[in-house]
């Protein structure tokens, strides 16, 4: 017998993919994936797990755990690029705050919706600043 499925993880990553996207209105490319992205900079969208909360006969509740990484293309990251970066950065934090929470395209909800770190790193191989955030929420699904 065939399972009746929705692909909560596609919603999720697409609706989250949407807010950003017109949120920069183009300023910063996006991608879920690992996409080939150009230009100096960009946000790549990566989802890394779900996690079962609560589980009836007729629902579940999961938390699905991405991870956002911004790119900027710098070799010598000065006062001025730091802080773009960090604008930008605290721009994307402030976004999520502001859609804590979302209507997907099957119209469920993803609840809760938060950036629960950032961490600030340097590639020095490659010259490549990155900033990881670990983006979080909870979606109730497979109700029936």
């Amino acid at each position: 017998m065939a399972v009746t499925f929705t692909n909560n993880f596609k919603n999720i990553l697409d609706k989250l993919e949407s807010v950003i996207e017109t949120e920069f209105k183009g300023a910063l490319p996006t991608c879920v994936g690992y996409e080939k992205m150009h230009g100096s900079q960009y946000l790549r969208i990566l989802p890394e797990s779900s996690s079962l909360i609560s589980f009836t006969t007729n629902s579940e509740e999961r938390q699905y755990n991405v991870k956002l990484i911004y790119y900027f293309d710098e070799k010598m990251v000065n006062t001025k690029t730091m802080d773009h970066i960090l604008r930008y950065t605290s721009r994307i934090e402030a976004l999520v705050h502001d859609n804590m929470i979302m209507t997907l395209s099957d119209s469920t909800k993803a609840l809760n919706c938060i950036i629960d770190s950032t961490q600030l790193n340097t590639d020095t191989e490659n010259g490549i600043y990155t900033v990881e955030m670990n983006w979080q929420c909870n979606h109730i699904g497979n109700i029936g």
